[in-house]
């Protein structure tokens, strides 16, 4: 598995951002040059990313969260995504790019069926080695999103020849939690933590008959928003003081905290910035790594 990553050098709020999500205030102004420097921090301590550079410029004032590009397909022959279709019309002009760049990486991709929601790697999330796939909906994604997912994976896996990945889905109740991403942090192939508030009390207990769940219950609610990386778990600067050392004990990680204060103005953090793209080449030849340190422009 590798990263890819896109700079913030189109981010910023408009008018069109309007009600979107719970932590967009149309009044804020993006400054840009401080949210290149956080971006740049990130990326530098991720390994395996590959940086992308948006030099057509179109309305795609955030392309830069690239969790949304899709849903990265694990344990096929080949490298599959499956091209998101978002709720928000300013968010669909970042298809020609996203699928510029997945063609750039030769990596095959699948448009996800214009007549249903569903936002990619932020609204779903991989466990159990790929073979099961937990699926929020509610603020974007809907009910009938998660039947056409179901359907399109079982259509791409059986093409290949491989047996196609469980679902289940969940309801997301607050909606500070509006992506799955936001609510579910994964720390292992059979262990997550959750916020207690995004899920019911049921939701909480059929999760519990499917991975290990740790519960958390804070107002931070971009903590969960992380990526675990080694030995090392990487959250926004965190707003509850006592959520570093609960963190810190249930993964057994050490916690690093980046300031991403000019993305959480438009809802996103350090998990919506990145994409983690499942690609079998980087298994069979290894040395293909070395080209991850290239910056490609658009």
């Amino acid at each position: 598995m590798y990263h890819i990553t896109i700079r913030p050098s189109t981010f910023k709020i408009t008018p069109d951002l309007k009600n979107q999500n719970p932590f967009i205030d149309i009044e804020e102004n993006v400054i840009l040059k401080k949210a290149q420097e956080q971006h740049k921090q990130i990326t530098k301590i991720l390994k395996q990313t590959l940086v992308y550079d948006i030099k057509k410029k179109g309305n795609i004032p955030d392309i830069v969260f690239t969790a949304n590009m899709g849903l990265s397909c694990p344990r096929l022959p080949v490298p599959v995504v499956i091209v998101s279709h978002m709720k928000y019309r300013q968010r669909r002009n970042e298809n020609p790019y996203i699928e510029e760049i997945l063609e750039d990486r030769h990596i095959h991709h699948v448009e996800f069926p214009d007549e249903e929601v569903f936002e990619g790697a932020a609204e779903a999330k991989w466990f159990d080695n790929g073979q099961l796939l937990v699926m929020g909906y509610g603020h974007r994604a809907t009910e009938k999103s998660v039947k056409t997912l179901k359907t399109l994976l079982k259509t791409i896996y059986e093409g290949y020849g491989v047996e196609p990945p469980r679902v289940i889905a969940f309801e997301l109740q607050n909606p500070h939690f509006y992506h799955l991403d936001l609510a579910m942090l994964e720390i292992g192939q059979l262990e997550c933590i959750i916020q207690k508030e995004a899920f019911s009390a049921g939701d909480i207990k059929t999760l519990k008959t499917e991975l290990r769940v740790n519960v958390i219950e804070t107002t931070d609610y971009f903590c969960l928003n992380s990526i675990i990386e080694g030995d090392r778990l990487l959250t926004h600067v965190l707003t509850d003081p006592t959520i570093k050392s609960k963190l810190e004990h249930i993964t057994e990680k050490e916690v690093i905290e980046f300031d991403t204060s000019e993305f959480e103005k438009s809802g996103g953090s350090v998990r919506c910035l990145v994409f983690d793209v499942y690609d079998p080449r980087m298994i069979k030849k290894k040395s293909s790594q070395t080209n991850l340190a290239k910056s490609p422009k658009l």
